[in-house]
C-alpha cells in the first residue's frame, strides 16, 4: 500500500449531502476502498439500481485519513478491493481496523520524501553541510 497513491472510495447516496458508502460485514460496517476507479465501477455495477446515488472517486491519502477520521465509531473497518457483489457463495473480504489503516497512513505519510529532504535540508543548514 503506497500512502502516497491515490484511493479510490464510493461518494454520494441518495441524500444532497454527499457520504461515503459503507457496507455491512458481519463484524460491522466498513468503507470499501479501492485501487482503480475501474474496480470501484465494477462493484458498483454489482449492486443494480442502488449504485444509481453513487459513484467512485479519487482522492488524496491525506484526505482519505480526513474522511476516515471523521466516520469516528460509526464504521470499524476499511475494505480493501472488496469482490462485486454478484459473486455467490461466501465472498472473503480483507478488512483493516479504521484506526489501525489511519495510523500506517499517517506513518507512511510522515516518511514522504518531501519530509525527509526537508530534514535533511535542515540538518545541512544546522552543521553548515
Amino acid at each position: 500500500m503506497d500512502a502516497f497513491a491515490a484511493h479510490v472510495v464510493v461518494v454520494g447516496g441518495p441524500e444532497e449531502e454527499r457520504e461515503l458508502l459503507a457496507i455491512t460485514l458481519d463484524d460491522g460496517d466498513a468503507i470499501p476502498l479501492f485501487g482503480s476507479i475501474e474496480e470501484a465501477r465494477e462493484f458498483l455495477d454489482s449492486t443494480g439500481d442502488f449504485a444509481k446515488h453513487w459513484r467512485p472517486e479519487e482522492i488524496s491519502a491525506e484526505r482519505l485519513v480526513e474522511l476516515l477520521d471523521f466516520q469516528g465509531e460509526e464504521v470499524a473497518y476499511v475494505a480493501l478491493s472488496p469482490p462485486p457483489e454478484r459473486l455467490e457463495g461466501g465472498m472473503e473480504v480483507q478488512v483493516i481496523p479504521r484506526e489501525t489503516f489511519t495510523a500506517l497512513l499517517r506513518r507512511q505519510a510522515a516518511g514522504s520524501p518531501e519530509e525527509e529532504g526537508r530534514r535533511r535540508g535542515f540538518l545541512r543548514r544546522l552543521f553548515g553541510r
